[in-house]
């Protein structure tokens, strides 16, 4: 990795000759807006003020490119966008202002201002069609204002009717040309401050940035993650998001591939309470996807770029890069999958009903996510059925049908291995990436059981690893018990659940009915003492004994545990060790026989 990095004047940065900034099209739309921008105005002002003697620099931050060896040149921005944007627009608002003055007022700032946007080719002028700063974002429905600004005349139409849009559908491009327009008239009035003074100081050595070059692509990200801890890296998605443009373009599609990563987009962020569903893990289940129909379940796996964009040898067998050996990310089927995908993961209800979802509510409290790649093999096994048309809805039964045997065995596989403390990431990864393979080739999934390398453990082990253990650990498991003590009859939604102690946590320093201070110590965290309750009901149990604690269990919020009403209805007052022994072996029995039954 190799590159080179210079403080740089903004405006000589923008206005050497061929220069040329391009915003590749896996960048993100332009997004700064009026309080940036005054942000930016308010700064450059002051620091104009405070530079009586023209020696005080202003550091604008960091400008992040790659170049590629044929055009040295032409810079992909890697960090930096929003700046050369928005300076490119302030600029463009400078030379607007003195496009109409006299000439001996313009003096030389019209053509200063104008090379920071345009080639200027002496004796002819400036090249309006040749420009600085190319924007091929691929998502950025804006460019066309953006080509409008930047070109030789604006359509004042277009500034009129975009600023009779609502707030939120107005260009940014638009918006802030005219706020720096504004904020420029403004400054050359009668009783303002030094006009040419201030285009000195915005044109001289005063505004500058670090200005990085990178020798690739992967140079520019790395050096960019490291420097930016405040900003938002480049996404693996953003980057395929390029690859995806570019091919789209050339194939005549570059509409119906903008709208369609668009939908994705606006779907991801409607969903308020998504934290794990974006276009990375969409595209990372894809690749598992491929990798199954492959028949790979090595669990190392190459990166997410290089399996879809980088050739592996062809006799390797080693993290072969299926996804750009079978042209994966081109083909008509993978856009509209992504879509499927994003839909369902973000809201799983849609297509999925009874045991089915229930199993799924159970999983995404499982401690890794190893188990989502064969949800997704299953979206994947029928993505027919689950598509929707304009003529039909999602048979939501038939999908539930197709989804729940093949769930209850993955919560079973994924649960076997929790409940022997080995569910380490890479264990987990190692058997489910043989399920998706099994699953995409059709090979009987419940047999898998029975030749499974960890069996539910003798209750030795089995306590060991649930005796006085962590609380995140120990909910997953009571969750899964509590489903399984109703027999997955209705949902228990696990936001709100709090482990409670049937056995308050506080000694109280009185014995009775056989309890001490060293027994109660012996028997408080042991798993037959632990029962999921709804917060404020956990609250208000807290340090009460048993018969006060009976009256909480009974409360209507508790209906849905069916385990919470069983007890309430006791007939006795106190919580014994014999309780707790009796509860340590009916989980521990009732877990085994769920573990063990035959789908």
């Amino acid at each position: 990795m190799t590159f080179n990095s210079v403080p740089r004047y903004i405006a000589k940065m923008l206005s050497e000759e061929d220069v040329r900034f391009i915003i590749p099209p896996y960048q993100r739309p332009y997004r700064w807006g009026i309080n940036e921008c005054e942000i930016l105005w308010n700064d450059i002002l002051n620091a104009f003020k405070e530079n009586k003697e023209k020696e005080k620099e202003y550091f604008l931050g960091s400008i992040i490119v790659f170049s590629d060896n044929d055009n040295k040149d032409e810079f992909q921005v890697i960090d930096g966008q929003q700046r050369i944007t928005t300076f490119t627009l302030l600029f463009r608002a400078f030379y607007e202002c003195f496009k109409s003055e006299a000439d001996e007022a313009k003096g030389d700032f019209e053509k200063a201002f104008g090379t920071c946007i345009w080639e200027y080719e002496r004796d002819k002028g400036f090249k309006f069609e040749s420009r600085h700063l190319q924007s091929e974002v691929a998502t950025d429905r804006e460019k066309e204002s953006l080509n409008q600004i930047l070109s030789e005349k604006i359509d004042e139409n277009l500034l009129e009717e975009d600023s009779k849009k609502i707030k939120n559908n107005r260009s940014p491009y638009v918006q802030n040309y005219l706020y720096f327009r504004d904020k420029l008239e403004e400054l050359k009035g009668p009783q303002a401050l030094s006009w040419g003074n201030f285009c000195d100081f915005v044109l001289g050595k005063n505004l500058f940035v670090l200005f990085v070059v990178c020798d690739s692509q992967e140079s520019a990200m790395t050096i960019f993650n490291t420097l930016n801890s405040r900003g938002m890296p480049l996404s693996n998605a953003d980057v395929l998001k390029g690859y995806l443009y570019k091919h789209h373009k050339e194939h005549g599609n570059i509409d119906g591939f903008i709208d369609q990563w668009s939908e994705i987009e606006t779907n991801i962020e409607s969903v308020e309470s998504n934290k794990d569903v974006n276009l990375d893990f969409l595209f990372l289940q894809y690749m598992h996807i491929i990798r199954a129909v492959n028949k790979d379940f090595d669990t190392t796996t190459p990166s997410l770029l290089d399996f879809f964009t980088k050739a592996s040898d062809e006799k390797s067998k080693d993290k072969v890069t299926w996804g750009h050996r079978g042209g994966w990310l081109y083909k008509d089927e993978t856009m509209p999958f992504i879509t499927l995908l994003t839909n369902f993961w973000l809201k799983p209800q849609d297509y999925l009903q009874d045991k089915s979802l229930l199993y799924m509510k159970v999983l995404f409290l499982f401690q890794n996510s190893s188990w989502k790649s064969f949800v997704s093999c299953l979206v994947w096994k029928n993505r027919e059925l689950m598509c929707k048309d304009s003529d039909k809805e999602v048979d939501i039964k038939a999908v539930s049908a197709e989804f729940e045997t093949p769930l209850l065995e993955v919560l079973k596989i994924v649960s076997l291995l929790f409940v022997n403390d080995q569910a380490t990431t890479n264990k987990t990864d190692h058997i489910v990436f043989k399920l998706n393979v099994n699953l995409l080739h059709n090979t009987y999934l419940p047999s898998r059981i029975e030749k499974f390398p960890y069996p539910y453990p003798n209750e030795d082990t089995f306590f060991k690893n649930f005796n006085n253990r962590t609380t995140r650990r120990v909910k997953y498991l009571l969750y899964l018990y509590a489903y399984v003590y109703d027999d997955f009859s209705q949902p228990i939604e696990v936001a709100n659940l709090q482990v409670e102690h049937i056995l308050p946590k506080r000694w109280q320093n009185a014995n009775f009915n056989g309890w001490d201070e060293e027994s109660h110590k012996e028997y408080l965290e042991q798993i037959g003492n632990k029962i999921l309750l709804p917060g404020a009901i956990n609250r208000a149990c807290l340090e009460n004994f048993f018969a006060q604690k009976k009256t909480e269990y009974a409360k209507p919020e508790n209906n849905h545990l069916k385990e919470v009403q069983y007890l309430a209805g006791l007939s006795q007052n106190d919580w014994l060790k014999e309780d707790i022994k009796r509860r340590n072996e009916e989980i521990y029995t009732r877990l085994r026989d769920f573990f063990t039954s035959n789908v």
